[in-house]
């Protein structure tokens, strides 16, 4: 400390730690190649006189790099490296800037060969199977097409609790006769897993002789039957089952005591219980509430595993005796499986596509029962019977197609390395696919045939041609993704034109598919809610189709919407799908889009 002026004595401060042992100097402006090689560099223009020599690319950067002492230019030169070494690991197309707006797809296990680049792009299955009307909300076709809005991936409602102020179900023989003849009328001719005359008499004995609806498996069936004849009306418009009506009322508060009596169904190992499961599913189905339905699909599954036709040695089971087992355990796998596709959970995610674990027989319609002497059918009831099981067969035969064509279309996707060699393949396979079709629609008997128009379809015809409809959708689906994308439209002009015709049929059988449904839309039944899904997706394909193709289906859109609107207070599932479209309708009005009616 000086002592005049009492301030320490004034000192020069440390030398930093990076000239402790080297004195800072200009760094040597070095092009790459010498710098990797640690030798001098003359720095000639344009290429020093090594790279000239050995015919080396001479890079010399533009940066000062003057003011950096020597670590500072080791770890530069450690980060070129690093970087030269992430660039040759990431693909060329990522070199090239961001991408144009693409549709999102989800990430496949396999690996392409290095062939897959030539020719086209990669394949993945939304190339080749319909995707879910979810998965389309997701392309990107413009900036505000599905707004801010939370997809709803449940039915979060509130219809299915017992109605308030009805607190016990209704017994009155006349009403229970009617729900009865409701039923087999326009529900169990769609699923015949019942025994019609033994039901009847049940049913008939817990109300019409007193004694009441107890705490039996019996009763939980007769009670669902009840609810189901409820809501089940003759093919067309329901409007006297909608929310609020005395049907529905009285349909909920079936279900609800069916409820209370499934508890012992869990533990019974008789054919009682998988029927009654299945029945609560499709109960569940009328409501629009898919996953709840799922999992009493499952359940009714579960029930059909210790069944002896499926555990005994193979062999012609008796068809008198396991006709009813194989009903019920065929309705609980179809129903299952078709409902799990749309509800994806984790643990269940084998597609529809995969035959393999499809059952190798076909159910056996009943024979005559000794005991149906004591209470015949009438005769307009043998031929709904006759009619229900030529529905049942014919709708297994159609999805065992539907199956086994995807299945082939996957495996034709994973043995082609691009999508235009897939394509060419698939083509030629088309006409194959659209016989076999042809021939099912052919086999069909006359009280199921589909030559009448669609007007004339009563339920179960009408339920087939929208499953043919499906089939044809699947066929032609992989043309029409090729105008829907970007990369589809990255190929050239010529092989777009080579398949152009395949993607009109498509285009033709999403319209014809609005068209075919519009007798439905207002019809309750155990398909509305898969019928709300295919003509989402129609829908959102037109919609597509119109912003990049000025396709037409301005009128098909316009019925979606009416259809969505109409079930809407029942399901919030499908609300961005119809805002997707009232911004699709309105946009094409205010760009004038081509989207004339169908």
């Amino acid at each position: 400390m000086n002592p005049a002026t009492g301030d320490p004595a004034r000192r020069s401060r440390p030398a930093p730690r990076g000239t402790a042992s080297y004195q800072r100097k200009r760094a040597v402006k070095a092009c790459q190649v010498c710098r990797a090689r640690r030798t001098k560099c003359d720095n000639l223009k344009p290429s020093c006189s090594f790279c000239l020599k050995v015919g080396a690319v001479c890079i010399q950067s533009a940066e000062d790099l003057s003011s950096f002492d020597p670590a500072s230019l080791k770890i530069l030169e450690r980060l070129d490296s690093l970087e030269q070494l992430m660039r040759s690991s990431l693909p060329a197309t990522d070199e090239q800037g961001p991408p144009a707006k693409k549709r999102a797809r989800p990430t496949t296990s396999h690996v392409d060969p290095p062939e897959a680049q030539v020719g086209g792009t990669r394949v993945d299955v939304s190339m080749v199977l319909p995707p879910s009307s979810e998965e389309m909300l997701s392309w990107s076709y413009s900036v505000d097409d599905t707004g801010t809005l939370e997809l709803q991936h449940g039915t979060p409602q509130h219809h299915v609790s017992s109605p308030p102020g009805l607190v016990a179900v209704p017994e009155d023989p006349r009403l229970v006769k009617a729900l009865l003849d409701n039923f087999f009328n326009y529900v169990h001719v769609k699923n015949p897993i019942l025994d019609e005359v033994s039901t009847r008499r049940m049913v008939l004995g817990k109300a019409v002789e007193g004694l009441g609806f107890d705490w039996s498996p019996e009763s939980c069936l007769a009670l669902l039957i009840c609810a189901l004849g409820s809501l089940a009306t003759p093919f067309g418009p329901s409007p006297d089952t909608m929310p609020g009506t005395a049907a529905y009322a009285h349909a909920q508060a079936y279900f609800q005591a069916a409820q209370k009596r499934m508890g012992l169904l869990f533990v019974a190992e008789d054919i009682i219980a998988p029927q009654c499961f299945f029945l609560a599913g499709v109960f569940m189905m009328c409501n629009f509430q898919s996953t709840k339905a799922w999992r009493y699909f499952v359940q009714a599954l579960v029930g059909c595993q210790e069944f002896k036709f499926l555990t005994n040695a193979p062999g012609r089971p008796d068809q008198l005796d396991e006709t009813p087992h194989q009903a019920i355990y065929w309705s609980a796998w179809k129903s299952e499986r078709e409902v799990r596709g749309d509800v994806r959970r984790p643990d269940f995610l084998v597609s529809d596509h995969d035959t393999r674990l499809y059952p190798s027989f076909f159910p056996t319609p009943p024979a005559p029962r000794a005991d149906a002497v004591r209470m015949p059918l009438m005769e307009a009831d043998q031929t709904r019977e006759q009619i229900s099981w030529y529905f049942y067969l014919a709708e297994i035969s159609l999805r065992r197609l539907t199956a086994r064509v995807s299945a082939e279309m996957v495996a034709m996707m994973e043995t082609h390395a691009s999508r235009h060699m897939f394509l060419e393949s698939m083509a030629a396979a088309l006409s194959s696919y659209e016989a076999q079709a042809n021939e099912w629609q052919a086999s069909l008997p006359p009280c199921l045939s589909l030559e009448a128009p669609p007007e004339q379809d009563d339920v179960c015809r009408f339920v087939l041609r929208g499953h043919l409809i499906n089939l044809y959708e699947t066929l032609y689906w992989p043309f029409l993704a090729v105008f829907l994308d970007e990369e589809g439209l990255g190929l050239q002009t010529g092989a777009l034109n080579a398949f152009s015709e395949q993607a009109q049929r498509g285009l033709e059988n999403h319209m014809a598919r609005l068209l075919v449904n519009k007798a439905g839309y207002h019809h309750r039944h155990h398909g509305t809610d898969p019928l709300l899904r295919s003509c989402s997706r129609t829908a959102l394909t037109l919609l597509a189709m119109s912003r990049t193709q000025g396709a037409r289906g301005g009128g098909g859109l316009s019925q979606a919407l009416h259809l969505l609107a109409f079930w809407s207070p029942e399901t919030d599932r499908y609300s961005e799908v119809r805002v997707t479209l009232c911004r699709g309708l309105a946009e094409a009005k205010s760009h004038n889009y081509r989207l004339r009616g169908p």
